[in-house]
């Protein structure tokens, strides 16, 4: 699978699988930027994919399944 690095909060480095349908704006069917951010603490991260034209798309958590 093809991933996309991104720095994500802290400097870490977060890898995004590209080619994933989250990746979509539902609008224009561009692909969306991500743009990795931190919420309050104990949430973790969220990574939103962003549409240049249309806005945020999708939000995804990469840490969900290990909570």
């Amino acid at each position: 699978m093809d991933y996309e690095r991104v720095v994500g909060p802290d400097g870490i480095e977060i890898r995004i699988p590209k080619g994933v349908g989250y990746r979509t704006c539902a609008e224009c069917g561009g692909d969306c930027v991500p743009d990795p951010s931190l919420t309050g603490e104990g949430d973790g991260v969220r990574i939103a994919f962003v549409c240049p034209a249309h806005s945020v798309q999708s939000l995804v958590d990469p840490f969900q399944d290990l909570r």
